[in-house]
């Protein structure tokens, strides 16, 4: 969605470059294409900036808040303008009989390893969030990011 609009040969107002309402533009052409369906890379809020030095994150996989739509790829920045406009996206795709697929990161966070930010599930509670190492003190890495959510956790009345 994000690189399928942002450059100005995509035909996309420069208002809406990039951004879900951009591709709500660009329906017509997928239409025309007889696509049937669309996959979006992450787009839950992630961290930028947890790359390399003087790069950019450009592709979502380092999650900060699961379900909410990443800011930056709304044209609105209103407190609801990226809720809003993901619905409205999903929504005009559906009506013009186009699927929307998510790829969707629930194995880890951008808090990282022991060392990483404390962003949220950290600061929550640590122990239950995450897959802790026998000693309590470093994260299980199962997914090769640093931390591993712990998806077996049923509730904390265990």
């Amino acid at each position: 969605m994000r690189g399928f609009t942002r450059h100005p040969s995509s035909g996309v107002s420069e208002k809406t470059r990039g951004t879900y309402a951009g591709l709500i533009e660009k329906i017509p052409y997928l239409q025309e294409l007889g696509i049937t369906a669309v996959e979006l890379l992450p787009v839950f809020q992630f961290d930028t900036q947890n790359c390399p030095q003087g790069l950019v994150n450009y592709w979502g996989y380092q999650p900060i808040s699961f379900f909410a739509p990443h800011q930056a790829y709304s044209s609105r920045q209103d407190p609801l303008g990226p809720v809003d406009e993901f619905r409205d996206m999903v929504k005009a795709l559906h009506r013009a009989d186009i699927e929307v697929i998510l790829d969707v990161v629930f194995n880890h966070t951008a808090e990282g390893g022991h060392d990483g930010p404390t962003l949220s599930f950290r600061g929550l509670d640590n122990s239950i969030y995450y897959i802790l190492e026998e000693d309590g003190a470093k994260y299980a890495d199962y997914s090769g990011c640093g931390n591993t959510l712990n998806a077996n956790h049923l509730s904390c009345d265990e």
